[in-house]
């Protein structure tokens, strides 16, 4: 409940606010920046652009293997986080300096779920 002009209150019973964990995880959003190589090429790079608190979840079992000669991982996270428009799957998210791709992005109530995959080499 909340308190409004201290004449009128604002239940939020129908709003569901899920499981959200501790939003413990401080992370950095990345976006898309499109930059050239010394020769000219087009070389896609990723730049800061905002900090976000979240709770995170193992959802992988943590094993590597190779497929088509590419280092797969399956350290899959799903990050919770308060909602925001401009989060999609073009991003990457930064925690503890190990970098994820953003796989999927699912609003929840007044949350998204961000379902992430960790970038190897």
């Amino acid at each position: 409940m909340l308190q409004k002009d201290c004449r009128e209150t604002i239940e939020y019973k129908d709003i569901d606010m899920g499981e959200i964990g501790k939003m413990d995880r401080r992370v950095s959003f990345q976006v898309v920046a499109n930059t050239k190589t010394s020769g000219g090429a087009p070389k896609k790079t990723f730049t800061h652009s905002f900090y976000g608190w979240c709770s995170r979840q193992m959802i992988g079992d943590g094993s590597e293997q190779y497929a088509n000669d590419r280092l797969v991982s399956q350290y899959r996270y799903r990050y919770k986080t308060h909602k925001r428009d401009d989060v999609d799957e073009t991003m990457r998210i930064v925690d503890a300096s190990v970098t994820y791709e953003i796989l999927a992005v699912n609003p929840v109530g007044l949350f998204i779920e961000i379902l992430v995959e960790k970038v190897t080499a």
